[in-house]
């Protein structure tokens, strides 16, 4: 019994630990932990090593096929006076003898992030970017390099800032061959071409959300640019949208893009000046060239423009576009493209259903975080933690079995996306998944003063 009471103490004190934030200073420092490989990545353990990346990879330093793993969370501190200097810049501020410059366009050539950082499910907070002439994010320009193979940012959480630049996203400013996945922004950004997670540039989007305002001259709720190759699956924004060109929920403008199982609940809207260029807004996409697919997704934000709108595609340059099952509230007015719906019927069981078409991306919003309409499982899950009046379910997530810490149940009800009981434990702390399928499930603990929590558990095999 000593034993088991030591090996909880050990956890609990590891996720204490865990949960330190960092500060920043305004300091570099060299991280000391890793060898960069896949297996054994550089640890960055504090707001000094984060920063210490970013001065590398801005001079010139070859992240390729190099593993990062960030293991704290962040607090950047940032105003005017310790602003924060992107991770890869569109000129990087060094001349040939190394010497830092400053962000000037005389000296150096772009550089960019092109290996693999892991957030490690940590939050980033008071990130403060202004470049504006370059590319701005908590990375300014990521990029493998190659063909065959994509640069990875995930698991990363922008908690609040303040972002503008020309080519500006809350993750990154301006990406390549790259893939962005579970990760999630909150920070306000205005600028030109402006994204809540990618500001332009082709890239794999996968898990993502934004909740931060996003304002400037051509918006998307998660891609901004006005051209690229998007593919964009499982993801959503809650954050206004207000743009002088073309605003749209999900992206702003792209070609040969597309985007599958997301949702849009911000407010959206495109107004500017028609003599000098036709301003769009769409529910999920504002414009599209050649080549776009649209498919299970729904719109429930409000659009609005003087020249091209619709609820969910503001304008195509071509017939060539394809919208499939997808929705948008009735409140906005008719559109060629997808099925005008009432808030009730979106709201059903039924709607999660025909959104998933036999998969389990959907789930009922049994939380009350998104007004009643369906959310995105794997994607909530990503960039949210439950563990609320010292509740603790670990491993998280997990292969089977878990078990519950913190204090002694009664009983726990186990809910699957539908909002489902599928299972009741009585007077148990330890939970058996191994029969039930993959997907996301809350568990309601009911404890011995007879209190209700809540948690949720991924179960992935």
């Amino acid at each position: 019994m000593k034993k088991l009471y030591l090996l909880m103490m050990l956890v609990l004190a590891g996720i204490v630990a865990e949960a330190q934030t960092s500060v920043w200073d305004g300091s570099r420092k060299l991280w000391t932990r890793g060898t960069g490989t896949q297996t054994d990545p550089y640890l960055i353990e504090s707001a000094e090593n984060l920063a210490f990346l970013a001065y590398m990879v801005d001079k010139g330093f070859e992240t390729q096929d190099l593993f990062f793993r960030l293991t704290t969370d962040i607090d950047l501190n940032g105003s005017e006076d310790q602003p924060w200097t992107p991770i890869g810049r569109f000129y990087r501020g060094f001349d040939e003898d190394g010497c830092d410059r400053g962000n000037t366009l005389d000296y150096g050539t772009p550089t960019f992030f092109s290996g693999h950082f892991d957030g490690g499910n940590h939050t980033i907070s008071n990130l403060y970017v202004v470049d504006g002439s370059g590319y701005a994010g908590m990375f300014g320009y990521a990029d493998s390099g190659l063909n065959d193979e994509s640069a990875v940012i995930e698991n990363i959480e922008i908690a609040n800032g303040y972002i503008s630049g020309s080519v500006c996203g809350g993750i990154v400013g301006r990406g390549g061959k790259l893939t962005v996945q579970h990760c999630r922004n909150a920070a306000v950004i205005e600028g030109h071409n402006v994204g809540g997670i990618v500001g332009e540039g082709g890239s794999v989007v996968l898990n993502c959300s934004n909740v931060g305002a996003l304002s400037g001259t051509n918006v998307g709720g998660i891609v901004g640019g006005i051209t690229g190759i998007f593919d964009i699956s499982e993801c959503f924004n809650e954050g206004d949208i207000t743009a002088t060109r073309i605003a749209g929920g999900i992206i702003g403008g792209s070609r040969r893009s597309t985007v599958v199982n997301c949702y849009n609940t911000g407010n959206v809207s495109a107004i500017g000046d028609i003599s000098a260029y036709y301003p769009a807004a769409g529910g999920l996409v504002a414009i599209t060239a050649p080549d776009f697919e649209m498919e299970s997704s729904y719109n429930v934000g409000e659009v609005a423009g003087n020249h091209h709108v619709g609820c969910l595609l503001g304008y195509h340059a071509s017939d060539n576009v394809s919208i499939e099952n997808c929705y948008y509230l009735n409140i906005c007015e008719d559109d060629e493209f997808g099925i005008s719906m009432d808030a009730e019927a979106m709201r059903a069981p039924t709607f999660v259903n025909t959104l998933n078409q036999g998969g389990d991306v959907w789930g009922m919003d049994v939380n009350h975080t998104n007004d009643g309409f369906p959310v995105l499982t794997r994607t909530d899950l990503a960039v949210e933690e439950y563990a609320e009046d010292g509740v603790v379910v670990f491993p998280n997530p997990t292969r089977g079995n878990v078990k519950v810490v913190g204090l002694e149940t009664v009983s726990i009800m186990i809910y699957n996306v539908l909002g489902q009981c599928v299972r009741t434990i009585g007077n148990s702390n330890e939970i058996n998944f191994g029969d039930l399928p993959e997907g996301v499930y809350l568990l309601r603990v009911t404890d011995a003063e007879s209190r209700s929590h809540a948690t949720r558990v991924l179960v992935s095999r």
